[in-house]
């Protein structure tokens, strides 16, 4: 296996704390949208994110990722104290947020999306052979039947959330935070992704899934953190908790 593809987690590892916030509060000017919020994530664990819009989801998942400075709080990696002042250091310490709108250079191959700006080089020209290799080996092992001299603008939508994913295991990806990731696809589309983000739970990879969709979080989520106005109000095994109750703790009230 190449440096591109994600090493597995030693299964010793799997469940342990891979990334903490700890009593984040954040405010925009005299706005304060994240009250004392705190969060693990954990290896080998998809860690589903639910609220309504404007719960305060998309700041803190911000934050966990270096795109937001929390105003006050701390993030923990691996169980040490550690700022990233911005989303690349972030990426560099494996942290990476896969926007719900899809950051995909269209008119370019699958090949030179996952490897813009990180063009692998062989003395002073690119090395084509070695990029389509490591990209065809991410797509397999997604299981994803692209072919990587194909261009973004010609895939379905799936299938560029596909590369996406692909484009961040090759940053060494261990900690993924999908946000709102099904909200363009269509039923099949969703399936295909459940299944990828499976495989990468069995990898050993922390998966925080962003969403408001009750029946996904069952399917796919081990455990669930509802925030309401910015507070947290409970993190559950989803096995434990019914929709009917991650609904009354979404909004506060019984629908």
């Amino acid at each position: 296996m190449t440096d591109a593809a994600v090493h597995a987690v030693d299964p010793d590892q799997e469940g342990r704390v891979r990334l903490s916030g700890r009593q984040i509060c954040k405010s925009f000017g005299s706005a304060q949208v994240l009250f004392d919020v705190s969060i693990d994530l954990h290896a080998g664990e998809v860690h589903a994110l639910l609220g309504e819009n404007g719960a305060g989801k998309s700041t803190l998942v911000k934050i966990l990722s270096g795109y937001h400075q929390p105003t006050s709080g701390e993030l923990i990696l691996d169980q040490a104290p550690v700022s990233f002042v911005d989303s690349e250091v972030g990426e560099g310490h494996g942290v990476i947020l896969i926007h719900q709108e899809l950051n995909l250079a269209e008119q370019l191959t699958v090949e030179e999306n996952i490897f813009l700006g990180r063009e692998i080089k062989r003395g002073w020209f690119l090395d084509k052979a070695t990029m389509r290799a490591q990209a065809q080996e991410l797509l397999d092992q997604l299981q994803c039947d692209v072919d990587p001299r194909a261009r973004i603008r010609d895939l379905a939508v799936s299938d560029r959330q596909m590369v996406e994913i692909a484009k961040a295991l090759s940053k060494k990806a261990d900690i993924l935070i999908l946000d709102e990731p099904t909200a363009v696809l269509t039923g099949r589309e969703v399936e295909i992704l459940f299944d990828q983000i499976r495989r990468l739970r069995e990898q050993g990879v922390a998966i925080l899934y962003i969403s408001h969709k009750l029946d996904e979080i069952k399917a796919i989520a081990d455990r669930v953190t509802v925030l309401r106005d910015g507070h947290h109000v409970v993190t559950e095994m989803v096995a434990e908790v019914e929709k009917d109750d991650m609904a009354r703790l979404m909004v506060g009230r019984d629908i």
